[in-house]
């Protein structure tokens, strides 16, 4: 385990991170690559559970982070000092996921691999087989939902990112947001509750 002061460095205290996040891509713009390990060892495992959710083909999912940080960096003279760059990084593995989604018309491996995502264990064996086939249930659920809906839901739900962040990088109005959200959450509800007829 970690001690206490890393945790929290790790985590970042408020206002650190954002004037760490801010200057380590302050260095990379002026040429200084070596900041860019820093931001991943810190990101890298939050935007690699965003796209297992979002996009989850476990063969492409590790390439999409590298490539997320390699672009990060050279798009790094438009990161815009917030508090964290994890809304940054996962707007690019958005962008990154759309592309990929264009160029090799994977939507349909995305779909079936969804439930490579990992699943924590419970404690005993009846805890678990419960546990994992609702879980696998919901997996299966979201991975039925309209790209626009799962990456909103996702993106809102599991990495806790505002409205106003996730409209910015999807390029939509904030009300297209909460609309996209309102839909997602009603589609799962209905799915799940025919599940369990």
């Amino acid at each position: 385990m970690k001690p206490a002061a890393t945790r929290r460095e790790a985590a970042g205290a408020p206002g650190e991170a954002a004037e760490r996040d801010a200057a380590l891509f302050a260095a990379i713009v002026r040429g200084d690559l070596g900041p860019l390990g820093t931001l991943f060892d810190r990101h890298h495992e939050a935007v690699r559970q965003f796209l297992l959710r979002a996009a989850p083909n476990a063969a492409d999912v590790d390439d999409i982070v590298q490539e997320t940080f390699l672009t990060a960096a050279r798009a790094a003279a438009s990161f815009d000092g917030r508090e964290s760059a994890l809304p940054f990084l996962i707007g690019v593995s958005v962008q990154l996921l759309r592309r990929r989604r264009r160029t090799f018309s994977r939507l349909r491996a995305l779909y079936d691999a969804f439930g490579a995502a990992p699943k924590t264990p419970a404690p005993s064996p009846e805890e678990h087989a419960s546990v994992a086939q609702e879980g696998q249930r919901l997996q299966d659920a979201i991975a039925k939902l309209p790209e626009h809906l799962r990456l909103t839901l996702v993106m809102v739900e599991h990495n806790g990112l505002s409205g106003a962040e996730v409209a910015q990088i999807l390029g939509v109005p904030a009300g297209t947001v909460w609309r996209r959200l309102h839909e997602a959450r009603a589609e799962l509800r209905s799915a799940l509750e025919r599940g369990s007829r």
